[in-house]
């Protein structure tokens, strides 16, 4: 069996713009890497809503660090800590 990720990222832009613009979303945590959403929080974060990227510590991708509001970055011995706590 192979997941393929099939349009979800267009999926959480189209959601996060629609909450926004109808005033239902104040603050949106995003915890997915993908740069495609960069004109989807640019438009969100017009509408004042804060954007807080949730990434990895190995790999962040630095396009969403610098168009988000927030930052916040796991280190993998924290989450292999919680798995095996």
């Amino acid at each position: 069996m192979i997941f393929r990720e099939k349009g979800v990222d267009v999926r959480i832009a189209v959601d996060l713009v629609s909450l926004a613009c109808d005033k239902k979303l104040k603050r949106a945590i995003l915890c997915s890497s993908d740069s495609d959403l960069q004109p989807a929080i640019k438009e969100v974060r017009s509408r004042e809503v804060e954007v807080i990227y949730l990434g990895f510590e190995m790999s962040p991708n630095k396009g969403l660090t610098f168009t988000t509001n927030r930052t916040i970055l796991f280190r993998n011995a924290e989450i292999l800590e919680e798995v095996f706590a």
